[in-house]
């Protein structure tokens, strides 16, 4: 268990998108669905969606509470991207940690307040999840939507529109000093369709991520097969390395893995994608999100 830290941390809880996929060709980078826990200086956690790795986080941080640890937070802020199934099927796991005293405040980039507790309610009610009664009052939503700002300790988090069926939310975590890191598990960054407002719209997320020290990005697909899914709301992992490149991001790291893509297909795309910054001349670092990889920002 970690305590305090110097500087803020991301431990990656869940890295594969739209379906959980444990098995023997995932196990470097693992099976779980995205959740990326932001551990901050004094203790404070802000964690980001929950999916199926939210689950590792609560059932530490639950018996830690009731043990009485002083390093575990009574409250953590929970920032969902938005309401599809592989961002929010941990929610019923937050029971893991209310049931030792804990509490938890819920926003969401495509849900309102009252949408989320509704939610709530349904994940954490029979027949689907039998939850103790007491742990819904543990849990409270504040509307937050894809332009959201709410501050939370030391830090603030923003949303900035993503493009993702149904809407979702790219959330951008500031401290005093500036921008520490983006995340974008569901973004669509092709432009098949080349319409002027969406080009306008990714000229504009350049602009407001210019310098990013790190980028976590959606890296569904490989090459032509974002093409082949266009409107599905992902990006290929060479569409993410140009695009982080065009941000002059200092650090990318590749996510939501395909739940197909074995440990070896994510090493293969890996290497392409550092070979394409060998091939611009630059610096930027890439690596792929893998299940409790930790990175400083």
């Amino acid at each position: 268990m970690t305590d305090t830290v110097a500087r803020a941390q991301l431990v990656i809880r869940g890295a594969r998108g739209t379906m959980a996929s444990p098995g023997p060709t995932t196990v470097r980078y693992g099976g779980n669905t995205s959740c990326v826990e932001v551990r901050l200086p004094g203790g404070q956690r802000v964690v980001l969606d929950a999916g199926t790795g939210l689950r590792t986080l609560t059932d530490e941080l639950g018996p830690a509470l009731a043990r009485g640890d002083e390093s575990i937070p009574s409250h953590f802020d929970l920032f969902l991207t938005h309401r599809h199934l592989d961002h929010v099927i941990g929610l019923p796991f937050l029971v893991s940690y209310t049931a030792h005293g804990g509490r938890v405040t819920l926003h969401c980039g495509n849900g309102s307040a009252d949408e989320m507790e509704h939610l709530v309610r349904q994940f954490m009610s029979p027949p689907l999840f039998p939850a103790p009664p007491d742990s819904l009052g543990r849990i409270r939503a504040e509307t937050f939507g894809t332009r959201g700002r709410a501050a939370v300790g030391s830090v603030r988090v923003e949303g900035v529109p993503a493009k993702h069926p149904g809407e979702a939310a790219i959330l951008l975590v500031h401290d005093a000093a500036g921008l520490l890191f983006a995340y974008a598990p569901d973004n669509e960054l092709a432009l098949w369709d080349a319409r002027p407002d969406v080009e306008a719209w990714r000229s504009a997320l350049v602009q407001h991520l210019r310098g990013v020290p790190v980028l976590l990005h959606d890296a569904h697909w490989i090459g032509d097969e974002s093409q082949a899914h266009a409107g599905w709301g992902h990006s290929s992992a060479q569409e993410a390395t140009r695009f982080a490149l065009a941000c002059e991001a200092q650090r990318l790291v590749l996510a939501h893995h395909h739940p197909n893509r074995s440990d070896a297909a994510v090493d293969v795309l890996l290497a392409e994608c550092r070979a394409l910054v060998q091939q611009e001349g630059a610096s930027m670092e890439i690596v792929a999100a893998s299940e409790d990889m930790i990175l400083e920002v």
